[in-house]
Order: structure tokens, then C-alpha cells, then sequence
């Protein structure tokens, strides 16, 4: 835990920082804490790199739309420090001027991997989103169709953590997930499936219409899907999937064969 007299020394250092360096374009803003005594497996805590980052704000001021390049160059350029520095940074600014930091962490997003895109994601919308889903919810969605694979798996992971914190979500974010079922799903079939066992434990109502709507379908992925994402037993599912054992679609048999096992294991648990 910072102490008031590092917080107070860090508070003046930062201040030297954007005094006499930032307007200089030096983005080596690790000289505002390299000297902190402390280290955590070799490395500053991040609750200093974060502190930092809150004092980095509130002195830019009005002004933060100027040091775009430096926010953009803690990503790219700073590794591990500046990319948690960019996301405290553009968590506090986002809302402020969406139309310019949505498609700025959307950028960076790029050039990041799976945990980094994650930990941005966390740091920056999770909150967000829950606080005023009108305005962030639908971006989210868009980017569980990235082609980068790695921010497709990170949103739905985020629509997974919001539905888990607002059941009243669900619908939304269902209808979306839905509405991509009539088209290829490829690599992004685990996520989608993973997004109905959420939501099979959080909503069964919803699980349940969601199976009575497809569960009439033939398609080999919509069956694929469906009975990847069985949970528990119900004699309803167990009819459907009855059914699809015998058809004459290898994909659609062989799907509904795994499931029937699933089904019959759960049915003499409950037994």
C-alpha cells in the first residue's frame, strides 16, 4: 500500500514529468516511479503504475486530447507499464470524448495479445458498459465479430462477465450471438457455446426458449452448437437430441451421439 509520503512525492515527480518532459515529447514516464523502493516478483506494483496514471489526468486536464500520441506510445512503446498506464489513462477519458477513445482503444486492441486485450477490456469497459450499456453494449458486440480472433475471444469473455454482473442483459446480448447462427461460426463456435452455459445457469427461461426456437433445426452447426452447450438433463432436450441421432447427416449424428451420453450421465446423477 502507498504510503502519503510516496503518494506525495509521486504526485510532485509526475507533475516535473508533464512540466518539463511531456511537452518535450519525452514518453519515458517510467522516470516518475523508477526510483519506488518496492517490487513485486522483480517489477513496481501496479497500484503505483495506476496512481501515477490518476495524477497523469487530473493535471492534463482539459488539455488530454493533445497528448494522444504519448497515450498511444504507452501502448506500443512501454510494455507492461504503459500499457496498464494506458488503460487507467483512457478509462478516466473515455467518457468524456467516446467518439475519439473508443476507436483509439479499438486501435490498440491490434496490437495486443489475448491477456493483454483482457486486462484492457476489464480495466476500461467492463464498468463501463454495465453503468450505461445504451451507449457502449452494441460496440462491445461488434467486436465479438473481430477477424482478429484474440478481441473476439476477449469481448464475448467481457459480454460473459456483464451478463454474470446484469441478468438484464441477456436478451440483448443473446439475440446478438443468435443472430450470427445462420452464418459460418468457424473458430468462434467455442464462444458461443460457452455464452449459452452462462446463460443456461444464469436464465434457464432463456436457455430453454433458446432450444425451443432451434431446437426444430437440422443445420449441422446450430445441432453442433446446441448440444456442446447441454448442462444438465431435461426430457425435452432429450427428445430433440433423440431425434437427431438418427439422422442421416454425419455431423448432425454424430453431435447429437456426444450429447445423448452428456444427457444420460446427467439423468442418472439426478437419479
Amino acid at each position: 500500500m502507498l504510503t502519503i509520503d510516496w503518494k506525495e512525492r509521486l504526485t510532485l515527480d509526475t507533475e516535473d514529468y508533464l512540466m518539463h518532459k511531456l511537452p518535450k515529447k519525452d514518453y519515458d514516464f517510467e522516470i516518475i516511479f523508477i526510483a519506488y523502493p518496492e517490487r513485486v516478483n522483480g517489477k513496481i506494483p501496479s497500484e503505483v503504475i495506476t496512481f501515477v496514471s490518476g495524477i497523469l489526468v487530473r493535471n492534463i486536464g482539459k488539455k488530454h486530447l493533445d497528448y494522444i500520441p504519448f497515450y498511444r506510445h504507452l501502448w506500443l512503446k512501454n510494455e507492461d507499464y504503459g500499457k496498464l498506464a494506458f488503460g487507467t489513462i483512457v478509462s478516466k477519458l473515455i467518457n468524456k470524448k467516446p467518439e475519439v477513445y473508443l476507436p483509439l482503444l479499438e486501435e490498440m486492441m491490434h496490437h495486443g495479445n489475448t491477456s493483454e486485450i483482457n486486462a484492457l477490456l476489464d480495466k476500461v469497459m467492463l464498468s463501463l458498459t454495465r453503468k450505461k450499456p445504451e451507449l457502449y453494449l452494441e460496440k462491445v458486440l461488434q467486436w465479438t465479430k473481430s477477424e482478429k480472433e484474440e478481441i473476439a475471444w476477449a469481448a464475448t469473455n467481457l459480454c460473459l462477465k456483464l451478463i454474470k454482473r446484469s441478468e438484464e442483459l441477456i436478451p440483448q446480448v443473446l439475440s446478438h450471438f443468435q443472430n450470427q447462427w445462420a452464418y459460418p461460426l468457424g473458430e468462434t463456435l467455442g464462444l458461443h457455446v460457452l455464452l449459452l452455459k452462462a446463460i443456461a445457469k444464469l436464465n434457464p427461461e432463456a436457455y430453454q426458449a433458446t432450444w425451443k426456437e432451434f431446437g426444430i433445426s437440422r443445420d449441422p452447426q446450430i445441432v453442433e452448437l446446441l448440444c456442446a452447450a447441454i448442462v444438465d438433463y431435461d426430457p425435452e432436450i432429450y427428445k430433440e437430441v433423440e431425434l437427431w441421432t438418427k439422422s442421416g447427416n454425419a455431423r448432425v449424428k454424430k453431435a447429437s451421439l456426444s450429447a445423448m451420453k452428456v444427457l444420460k450421465r446427467k439423468k442418472g446423477a439426478k437419479a
